[in-house]
């Protein structure tokens, strides 16, 4: 993780309707068109209101919607209709892809006595509406294991580095580890890689339970018998179409042989209720580290043994249907007036693992909120100038299916159209945050200036919170990143987040988020910003992409691996000083167009100049990416940030760089950091191009 921006991790929101003050300076407008973006903003705060995103809450929460499940189905109609009542012309975009639903889940303590754990979670049928999808991760291997137990503590890389120290083998035995401090994919994969027949992973209270605040119903925090499922495929996207798009037709690799390498051993989630029968019943050698020990209510011990389980998981992948199944995308598209083939998208995520009422019927109830609102502008004669595509996601809690089919699907038209991707996930709770390109960020902190709160504006409150509002760069973990990540399409995610337990949970109900959000007005919030980030960037003669901003933030990075770039030798260190040229070249270009774009917009801009103009600053970041990704990580293009491949969902910075120093190949290092340097010049001469677009 980088210090130059911290990650804003799982995606965040806040409040009602109140007088607006001034309105603040709208970068990329002339005069005119500044005040016609005002019109429409004051239309869509009178149309988002908390009462909205409660009522799409209750009625999207009221079923469980797997992925693949009728419930699931049930919603995409339900959206369908709701967007066909609004007038859209709502867009079904299925694809096929593997999608193994477990069918068999057993666990069992059977040594040094015999207990048979029942899975289930203790919530009330009618907060929680079932069926509730059984206690095991996405895509996790199959099997029928009896062995020992060992206690690997998080399960990182340097928590099996001192399991080695201390002499506890897990090989042939079932590891068990608590979440957190990284992905779960992450997780099952250093299990399988240390041998470990099975991995049971709990949710430990020290983490996300009583010893973090009251539980569920009266706090946000997670009950006892609660149980975080979640994917454990490393990698986005359909497992069996790594190359492309699951269309009709496409080329299809085994589950066994894609490259996302699925676990093949078992891997499910137990509650702290669960996980304490066991962990109470281990040996063996004492902890490595106080760090070790959870809030359970004994001393942990690392094993083996002599607690032992058998645990058994079967799923449909021996089935008629292989194990696929269908995902379905819901897109509204609203034309633009003036420029229909640019495109800002909007999107979050429409599958949960239970009512999903946070993760992420909020995000998505957020999305419909700004989409209702802005049809209601173009039935006022208001309609944006670029296209706004909203966007609902399937499959994204099985690593990101939905939204990358869609952007492999689509990918030649988004290198040249799209303008944007605004993410909203998981976004009721108390306090705002918001990850973003740092082209976007000046944009965000403008924006939420123009959101009215009971305590000022969104801005004001966020200051009060943390005065110099910063803004995290975007790591893993949600739809943004076949954009970002893959494409290099400037991309963002904001809301509010804070104390919440129930992640993937059968508690994750309308009633949980009510505690988090009383009222829902941050959600109302949230949704606000997202409509007024979306129309300016719809709206703007020329675009709001402030790359002086990116420069500096990218500076910033550079100069913490600089040191060891240098280090590494002295043809990397002459490749770092090329690297220091070319950001200040970077730098100087984007001054010269802030300028320019200023001067330009300053009377009647000319269309012509404007729309060339556009059409430099789209290809910017799409010239810091690399067709051939990062090495190893194909799919991954964008060189400025990528989600770190040590942790699943924490930002790595300047990532062929980073990921060539842990290497310590001297050679790689300075060729990462020549390539780099080609690539930001290529940069500066796109937002050079720009400059020059405006002053014919």
């Amino acid at each position: 993780m980088r210090r130059c921006r911290p990650p804003f991790g799982a995606l965040l929101m806040l409040a009602t309707l109140a007088a607006a003050g001034p309105a603040p300076a709208q970068v990329g407008f002339t005069e005119e068109g500044a005040e016609r973006q005002r019109r429409a903003e004051s239309r869509v705060l009178a149309s988002i209101s908390p009462a909205v995103l409660d009522e799409l809450s209750r009625s999207l929460s009221a079923v469980s919607h797997v992925a693949g499940s009728p419930g699931q189905a049930a919603l995409r109609d339900t959206l369908v209709a709701r967007l066909s009542g609004w007038g859209f012309a709502p867009e079904i975009e299925t694809y096929r892809v593997y999608l193994p639903w477990a069918t068999d889940v057993r666990l069992s303590l059977i040594a040094p006595e015999r207990i048979d754990f029942e899975l289930v979670e203790a919530v009330p049928g009618a907060d929680a509406p079932g069926p509730h999808y059984p206690w095991a991760n996405g895509y996790t291997g199959v099997g029928d294991v009896e062995a020992e137990v060992v206690y690997v503590n998080y399960g990182l890389h340097e928590d099996y580095e001192r399991l080695v120290m201390t002499g506890v083998d897990v090989r042939g035995r079932v590891a068990i580890a608590r979440y957190g401090h990284s992905y779960r994919g992450i997780k099952a994969r250093l299990a399988e890689d240390h041998g470990a027949a099975a991995l049971v992973l709990y949710s430990d209270p020290r983490d996300d339970g009583w010893f973090r605040g009251d539980p569920f119903p009266v706090g946000p925090w997670r009950p006892r018998t609660g149980v975080q499922r979640g994917s454990v495929k490393n990698g986005e996207g359909d497992p069996t179409t790594p190359d492309g798009p699951s269309v009709t037709g496409a080329a299809r690799v085994s589950p066994e042989d894609s490259p996302q390498a699925l676990p093949s051993i078992p891997v499910l989630p137990v509650s702290s209720d669960v996980a304490a029968e066991i962990l109470a019943r281990l040996g063996g050698a004492g902890l490595p580290g106080e760090e070790w020990q959870g809030a359970l209510t004994f001393r942990y011990h690392l094993g083996p043994g002599p607690a032992a389980v058998r645990l058994v998981v079967d799923d449909d992948r021996d089935g008629p249907e292989a194990g696929f199944k269908e995902v379905s995308d819901v897109l509204a598209r609203v034309e633009g007036s003036e420029w229909p083939d640019e495109w800002v998208i909007v999107g979050g995520h429409i599958d949960a693992w239970g009512p999903g009422a946070n993760d992420n019927v909020s995000g998505t109830a957020s999305v419909l909120a700004a989409a209702r609102a802005v049809r209601e502008l173009v039935d006022a004669g208001l309609a944006p100038r670029r296209s706004i595509v909203f966007a609902g996601w399937d499959g994204e809690e099985w690593g990101l299916i939905g939204s990358t089919e869609w952007v492999e699907e689509h990918a030649a038209a988004l290198a040249v159209r799209a303008v944007a991707y605004l993410n909203q996930d998981m976004i009721a709770g108390p306090r705002f945050g918001a990850s973003a390109s740092p082209s976007l960020k000046p944009l965000i902190r403008a924006a939420a200036a123009a959101v009215p709160s009971a305590g000022g504006t969104l801005a004001d409150v966020w200051a009060r919170a943390d005065s110099s509002r910063s803004i995290g760069d975007l790591g893993g973990g949600s739809d943004f990143e076949g954009f970002y990540h893959h494409l290099g399409v400037p991309s963002a995610g904001h809301g509010f987040g804070g104390p919440y337990g129930l992640y993937h949970s059968a508690y994750d109900t309308r009633a949980a988020v009510a505690v988090a959000d009383p009222g829902f007005e941050n959600q109302a919030l949230s949704s606000e910003l997202v409509a007024i980030l979306a129309l300016r960037l719809a709206n703007a003669d020329v675009l709001p992409l402030d790359y002086a901003r990116f420069a500096a933030e990218v500076g910033e990075c550079w100069r913490e691996l600089e040191g060891e770039v240098a280090s590494a030798g002295a043809v990397a260190a002459n490749a770092g000083g090329r690297l220091d040229a070319a950001l200040d070249s970077l730098a100087r270009a984007a001054t010269r167009f802030e300028a320019a774009r200023e001067l330009h917009l300053a009377g009647r801009a000319d269309p012509a100049r404007s729309r060339a103009a556009n059409a430099e600053l789209r290809a910017v970041e799409r010239e810091l990416t690399r067709a051939a990704g990062l090495v190893g990580r194909p799919w991954s293009r964008n060189l400025v940030f990528s989600t770190d491949d040590r942790n699943g969902y924490a930002t790595l910075a300047l990532p062929s760089i980073a990921e060539a120093l842990r290497s310590r190949d001297a050679a790689r290092i300075a060729g990462e950091t020549d390539d780099f340097v080609a690539r930001v010049y290529a940069a500066a001469q796109r937002v050079a191009a720009a400059t020059a677009a405006l002053e014919r």
